[in-house]
């Protein structure tokens, strides 16, 4: 005790002696520090850092185009935005007493308020916008020559009677699966979350941005460099700013941060759990005060307002070079249509167009080219900024359709074409495009395969001449590899269902062309800056019936559906199966994927009915089944990919005209004597093996419901060598 006293006598006597000279150098000091500030936003102010204007407000003050630098007030913002809002008073979120940053079996979640200094408040209003505590938002920009990713962050506080201690944490898990016990409402940390830090001292005078990593127990600093370098920030010194409700210095701060180059970048489309905190002081083991609810950030940047989406339909356009006929019906909508019905959209937004036409015959004196009861269309284009895509639709559908005195008549012919381009990915699809009671050329056809083509009698309708069927033209596109900004997503599709081409009708000469359900889309939507492309890849299939009776010749296939190796849907119904070796009743093939930014995956299903293979009078002499499904199922991602065939079922079951157990295992083979062998629930895995089916990037599989080779001489007269396959899917993934 009596040396405390001497201690704080000598610094008396210092103080009373002295007085002059401490105010002095006092001053001297924080002038030189508020001048090497001064220096500081002389010589980095504008953007060096993120192109950003840190300089303690909102506005843009820039005089000379183009819009670079940005600040808060910059429209639109090009960056993607994060706020926060808190409370003031008694009802504030704030932290108990004792809960320390870097301990988070401390904190204790309460309300009530926070100590005027460190009150973040509801101060900003940017653009108008209803006030807010604070903002965080994220963009990729050029620093030199090369794309980096940046972090812009601010806050408003209550009072300026100290310093402000302000942190930004990043969290990977979400609070309402793995919260704090004392905190609900924050995440508990997990290694790799991060924390950005920002504090004043002397009054804003000196400010520090730093950055951490939780390690799994405690912060550790990362290197961020100089200040005008990798990070910048600024107070208000002007006691007045244009978006700021209170009045008063170093009541509002901003950062700018390369998160490239001190935290490293945020994958695309990661979303993490962001909240704002206060602390006492400059150390982070300092008691926290203020907090504001966790918000979920996505630092991927979308424009959807770059992106477009457009398409076409009609139900049927005849061109006759004799008749001088050149018609689309129905009519043209809106007038400007060229092809039928058709939208169009750029930018956020939604249009459709639809019309149709009842009791058509072309021409109308007797309807020798076409007759239909309803033709009719739509098209609609949508840009959708919430789940930022671009999506266009066409349908059209004919019914009572007939076609050239008979040559083609079906009930009902739709047609349905729709594509999807993101800022990862595009797609197409066909699915819903399908036949009712098509005939063609006196032929009934139960099962029609994308773009079948039918030739016709050069004798009756001229050399060339044809009929083609579910005509599918379609592609998607991606920026190459590697490319990180300025490329474009895209997807186009042309479905025709019936398309008639005629090169000299018989006795008249005429040449005529009919499309009967065609629909066309298109869609596009811009990468976002610093984005790669996605690099998965999956396929997928599914087939009803595969039929092979002469190796010499393409085998007969029932049901085909496919998707591209980018993903998609398509999808088919039949009515009934009939072919010289199967007959069942209604089925259904499905086949989609999707690549995601972290994972690929594809599904694809062979469904049928009353299934029965080499019918003799009534008799399934090899197999028949009441219900088959043959599913599917690959999924890759983060080192692992497996494929499964989960969902596959078969019911009913006789094989040789015996009975077997529903749901056969894997791959059960039975020998029928005088036909050869009937395989069950086949399943491989590609590249050989059976199930399950695993790699590490990439992986397939092949399921067949009922497989039956005929290798032995028979009195059913089906040729040896003869390979029937009934529901078969497939399905593959790759993602690194």
């Amino acid at each position: 005790m009596a040396k405390k006293a001497c201690v704080q006598k000598h610094w008396r006597v210092v103080a009373s002696t002295t007085p002059r000279l401490l105010l002095l150098i006092t001053t001297f000091l924080l002038l030189l520090l508020m001048g090497t500030r001064v220096a500081n936003r002389t010589t980095f102010a504008g953007n060096t850092v993120g192109s950003f204007e840190i300089d303690g407000n909102l506005s843009v003050d820039h005089l000379v185009p183009p819009s670079e630098p940005i600040d808060w007030d910059s429209s639109p913002f090009p960056a993607a935005l994060t706020t926060f809002t808190d409370k003031t008073g008694s009802t504030d979120d704030i932290f108990g007493q004792g809960s320390k940053e870097n301990d988070q079996s401390s904190w204790v979640c309460t309300t009530g308020s926070a100590p005027p200094k460190d009150d973040v408040v509801n101060e900003i209003s940017v653009n108008g916008a209803p006030p807010i505590a604070g903002e965080i938002a994220f963009r990729f920009f050029p620093a030199s020559g090369v794309q980096k990713q940046f972090l812009y962050a601010n806050w408003s506080r209550l009072s300026n009677n100290g310093d402000a201690h302000i942190d930004y944490e990043f969290n990977q898990a979400d609070p309402s699966t793995n919260r704090v016990s004392g905190c609900p409402q924050l995440p508990l940390r997990t290694p790799g979350d991060f924390l950005i830090a920002f504090d004043t001292q002397f009054g804003g005078a000196v400010i520090g941005v730093s950055a951490f990593t939780w390690n799994g127990t405690t912060f550790v600093p990362l290197s961020v460099g100089s200040q005008g370098i990798l990070w910048d920030a600024a107070v208000n010194t002007v006691p007045s700013i244009t978006g700021l409700t209170a009045t008063g210095t170093n009541l509002f701060g901003e950062l700018a941060l390369n998160v490239t180059d001190t935290i490293g970048e945020i994958p695309c489309n990661k979303v993490l759990f962001v909240s704002m905190k206060t602390r006492a002081s400059t150390s982070l083991s300092a008691e926290l005060k203020d907090r504001t609810r966790v918000r979920p950030a996505n630092f991927t940047i979308f424009n959807p307002a770059g992106a477009n989406a457009s398409g076409n339909a009609l139900a049927a356009g005849v061109h006759d070079t004799l008749l001088g006929i050149n018609l689309a019906l129905p009519a043209a909508t809106p007038a400007t249509c060229t092809q039928g019905v058709c939208s169009s959209q750029s930018g956020i937004g939604s249009t459709s167009s639809s019309n149709q036409v009842l009791s058509v015959a072309v021409p109308p004196s007797g309807g020798s080219v076409l007759k239909a009861n309803v033709l009719s269309a739509s098209s609609t284009s949508t840009v959708d900024s919430t789940t930022n895509t671009a999506t266009d639709t066409g349908v059209a559908e004919s019914a009572g359709v007939n076609l050239v005195g008979g040559l083609v008549t079906a009930d009902v012919v739709r047609a349905v074409a729709s594509a999807q381009a993101s800022g990862f990915n595009s797609s197409f699809s066909s699915a819903g495009s399908s036949f009712n009671n098509l005939v063609v050329n006196g032929t009934q056809l139960n099962n029609v395969n994308p773009n079948t083509t039918i030739d016709l009698p050069a004798a009756q309708f001229g050399a060339g001449s044809f009929v083609k069927l579910d005509e599918e033209i379609g592609s998607s596109s991606q920026p190459p590899s590697g490319q990180l900004a300025g490329g474009t997503f895209a997807a186009d599709l042309i479905v025709n269902m019936i398309r008639v081409h005629i090169t000299g009708l018989a006795l008249t000469g005429e040449a005529i062309d009919v499309v009967v359900s065609h629909a066309q889309a298109h869609a596009d939507f811009p990468q976002p800056a610093g984005c790669p492309s996605l690099v998965g890849t999956v396929s997928g299939n599914a087939t009803i019936v595969n039929e092979q009776t002469n190796p010499s010749q393409l085998p007969l296939v029932v049901g085909f559906v496919g998707i591209p190796p980018q993903g998609g849907h398509d999808h088919q119904d039949l009515d009934q199966l009939s072919t010289s070796l199967v007959s069942g009743g209604t089925s259904v093939s499905d086949s989609a994927g999707t690549i995601l930014t972290s994972s690929s995956q594809s599904s694809s299903v062979a469904k049928a009915q009353n299934v029965c293979v080499l019918p003799v009078n009534g008799i399934c002499t090899a197999a028949a089944a009441s219900a088959i499904i043959s599913q599917a199922n690959s999924s890759s991602g983060s080192g692992i990919s497996s494929s499964d065939a989960q969902g596959t079922s078969l019911l009913g079951l006789s094989v040789g005209g015996m009975s077997v157990a529903d749901n056969p295992p894997p791959n059960t083979t039975i020998l029928v004597p005088g036909i050869g062998s009937v395989t069950l629930n086949e399943q491989t895995c590609d590249g050989g093996g059976v199930p399950p089916c695993s790699g590490t990037t990439s992986s397939g599989i092949r399921v067949r419901a009922i497989h039956v080779i005929v290798d032995n001489p028979n009195v059913l007269g089906v040729p040896q060598g003869a390979d029937v396959i009934v529901g078969e899917a497939h399905a593959d993934s790759s993602h690194p």
